[in-house]
This record gives C-alpha cells, sequence and structure tokens, in this order.
C-alpha cells in the first residue's frame, strides 16, 4: 500500500503556510508550552484534523516554526562582519521575539538528525558564528569550543536578563557587556 501524497493547498490556498503562519503568531502571544493544534487550526479556520496532511504532530508543527525562525536569524546573522555586530544582531532577534527565541532554544539538539531542515537552519546561524569568532581558529575542536562558548555566553545572558535576574540597565548594556565576554575581556 502507498502512502498518500500530502497536499500542498486547501481550498482557502495554502493550508501548510497558513498554518505555519498562525502558529508563529500564537507562540509569540502564548509561548510554545501553550499552543496546540487545534488552536492552529481554529486559526485558519479548518478541522484540526486537516493539519496532520501537513503536520505529523505537535511537535513537527512547532519544529517548523523553530526551522523558520532559525532560517529568519541565519539571514540576519549573514550580513554581519564583526564579533560586536554578530552578538547585537543575535540578542536583539531574541529579546525582540522572546517567545519564539524560548521555542528555538527548546529543540533537542539530539533529535535533530531525524528533522534535516530543522538541522539545516540551526547549522546555518552556527555558520555564521564560525565565520565571524572563528577566523583564525584552525583546529576543529578548538573551533567548535569557540562557538560552543559564544552560544552558552549568549544564551545565559539573554536568559538572565530576560528572566530580570542579571542586572544590566539597558538591552545596549546587555550587548556591550556579552561582547566583552566573548572578546575575552
Amino acid at each position: 500500500m502507498t502512502a498518500k501524497p500530502l497536499r500542498a493547498t486547501y481550498r482557502h490556498g495554502n493550508l501548510k503556510s497558513a498554518a505555519l503562519k498562525a502558529a508563529t503568531r500564537l507562540v509569540a502571544k502564548l509561548g510554545h508550552e501553550q499552543v496546540s493544534l487545534r488552536q492552529v487550526a481554529d486559526a485558519v479556520g479548518v478541522a484540526h484534523r486537516s493539519l496532520y496532511n501537513h503536520f505529523a504532530d505537535r511537535e513537527a508543527l512547532l519544529d517548523a516554526v523553530a526551522t523558520d525562525a532559525y532560517l529568519r536569524l541565519a539571514a540576519i546573522l549573514v550580513k554581519v562582519d564583526t564579533p560586536e555586530d554578530y552578538t547585537a544582531k543575535y540578542v536583539r532577534f531574541a529579546l525582540a521575539n522572546r517567545a519564539l527565541y524560548a521555542l528555538m532554544t527548546s529543540r533537542p539538539h539530539a533529535t535533530m538528525k531525524y528533522n534535516p531542515p530543522l538541522q539545516s537552519a540551526v547549522h546555518k546561524v552556527i555558520t555564521e558564528a564560525m565565520r565571524i569568532f572563528c577566523r583564525d581558529i584552525e583546529a576543529p575542536a578548538a573551533r567548535r569550543r569557540a562557538v560552543m562558548k559564544i552560544y552558552i555566553t549568549l544564551y545565559g545572558g539573554i536568559s538572565l536578563y530576560a528572566a530580570g535576574v542579571l542586572d544590566q540597565p539597558s538591552e545596549t548594556a546587555l550587548i556591550a557587556e556579552l561582547s566583552a565576554m566573548n572578546a575575552g575581556k
């Protein structure tokens, strides 16, 4: 028995695209923990079962939202030329899209090998970090550690600032502090 191909459209247009946009809006409004397939289906005006033609389950839909967000972030980062600019663009994206950033960082890295689009999108962001922060580092292990240090610093700083734990007077001050930390100062 052959699998029935997934439809690209529905009677009101492209359901997959509409569902992705609706899910992105709902994540921004409610946080990814609260988003359900029924809410997304209601937002686009279809029965929730219709979404299963495009997404295996809720997690697959959230992975698609995260993939799109990583691609948006990568498109911003590909234009930067300095570590300070990378840090500023990354932090501003995360703080302007807090719920979306929380979704992005909630995707388990260990399962990404089963989701090539998400893995590819994440690697585009990592590739930009390597381009900016690892210019003079040749050893693969040293490059990996350098990028890991950057992301631990960024994620930790953003998380603490967003929670109100980190005592920084402004987003600009946070960016300056994280840039100095990433530069080893």
